[in-house]
């Protein structure tokens, strides 16, 4: 099951219990609100970088239902979309405002996995850990420094970019942010496309 978007200030865990004794997997994402709705204070207004906005949501999370009382991840989750389509909104027309638009989305991520990182660390997450996504649109990001015209995969090659060289995007890590994209990161995108589109 995906879901997209959560109220942190609501408790997860009987939804995670039942999916759970049903058999079903449970994909979550981040809500919008802290990129780019919450006003004031969004990431938009911290010049994309997340991490103060998503630390003490993710935190509230992992209190919520995400933890089970031994402080592993709930055995329902699987992965945590940080963001939804962030090529169409972080900031809005990434794909195509030029260089910095991609690079903006990319310190965006970024830091906003530091953060949750961070928010795992101090409620001291035991156990096996759920992956990261970060689901990109189907759009052609001209805008990319690689496949300018492959739909999702320059949005993509540019955030594993970002992710070896956090600095050249304006970000310093708190965390080893490589070393949980390497073991921990799954890339996805969105598509209504017929299957014969992605041979």
């Amino acid at each position: 099951v995906r879901l997209y978007g959560n109220n942190p200030e609501n408790d997860h865990t009987n939804f995670l219990d039942v999916a759970h004794g049903e058999g079903l997997r449970v994909s979550v994402g981040m809500s919008d609100y802290p990129y780019f709705q919450m006003q004031p204070g969004s990431c938009q207004s911290t010049e994309f970088d997340c991490y103060s906005q998503i630390k003490p949501l993710y935190a509230k999370n992992l209190q919520k239902g995400f933890l089970t009382p031994n402080r592993t991840y709930h055995p329902a989750l699987r992965y945590l979309n940080i963001l939804n389509e962030p090529d169409l909104k972080m900031p809005a027309g990434a794909v195509n405002s030029g260089p910095d638009g991609p690079k903006k989305m990319c310190k965006a991520i970024i830091s906003a996995m530091d953060a949750i990182l961070d928010a795992e660390r101090e409620a001291m997450v035991s156990g096996p850990l759920i992956n990261f996504t970060a689901t990109f649109s189907y759009a052609i990001c001209s805008s990319c420094e690689r496949y300018p015209n492959h739909p999702a995969l320059g949005q993509m090659m540019q955030l594993d970019d970002a992710m070896h060289n956090p600095a050249e995007y304006g970000y310093t890590p708190k965390n080893d942010v490589l070393e949980a994209y390497r073991t921990r990161f799954t890339h996805s995108f969105n598509t209504a496309n017929p299957a014969s589109d992605l041979e």
